[in-house]
């Protein structure tokens, strides 16, 4: 019989932390489905427990590759897969033993999709293409604020609603994510491109999907 591993107090409270943490705003996708196999591996089982879920659920599938690669990764070796949780949890912000509210006061509050403690950080190279317009863009249609969107699309014909900003989003993928449908079905009247990849390949379909929001998914299907 396989006995589950303990995790620590201070993965509990790491969990919490990246539960709630804004620093989730802007995080690569490959690295979310790396924490997510990290806490399944470290609270449920060492493996994937059910079958591969079909091509056809991308959310399921990616979650279930995550999970098979951490038991392949850490196997026999579940601390090692909890301090890699914990070192990510601790550039997000997060403090051992730190109050919820002291940890996160330096953070500015953002908008942000369930985090259900599997988000982390990354390290990014700015995009020189980047300006102040694309980065407002982003900024509102992560925040699903529909009247500044409108806004920037409408202050010139220079913007490229398809910019992708210093994490390699589109402000469609971002949207899409955060699981702003009103914004997404404005970024598509204004000719937002469904096809664009992010860093990790994933369209914002794809984002959409892994976030469990069908109704989106079925927007930026190809018609």
């Amino acid at each position: 019989m396989t006995v589950l591993y303990s995790p620590s107090p201070a993965f509990a409270e790491a969990v919490s932390y990246l539960s709630n943490a804004s620093s989730l705003a802007q995080v690569s996708n490959s690295v979310k489905l790396e924490l997510y196999g990290l806490f399944k591996f470290l609270t449920v089982a060492p493996s994937p427990n059910t079958s591969r879920p079909s091509f056809f659920d991308i959310s399921g599938r990616a979650k279930w590759d995550a999970w098979k690669l951490a038991a392949e990764t850490y196997e026999g070796r579940p601390s090692e897969a909890e301090h890699r949780y914990l070192d990510v949890a601790r550039d997000l912000g997060w403090k051992e033993g730190a109050p919820a509210a002291v940890t996160d006061e330096t953070e500015e509050r953002a908008e942000r999709g369930g985090g259900s403690g599997m988000g982390v950080s990354v390290s990014v190279i700015s995009s020189p293409q980047q300006d102040e317009a694309a980065t407002g863009l982003h900024a509102c249609a992560m925040r699903g604020d529909v009247a500044a969107t409108s806004a920037f699309l409408h202050a010139g014909e220079d913007l490229d609603i398809d910019a992708l900003d210093e994490y390699g989003y589109t402000a469609l993928h971002l949207a899409a994510d955060r699981g702003n449908v009103d914004t997404v079905e404005l970024l598509l009247k204004h000719g937002a491109d469904k096809t664009v990849e992010d860093t990790d390949g994933y369209t914002a379909a794809d984002l959409a999907a892994i976030a469990q929001r069908p109704d989106i998914v079925a927007l930026l299907e190809p018609k």
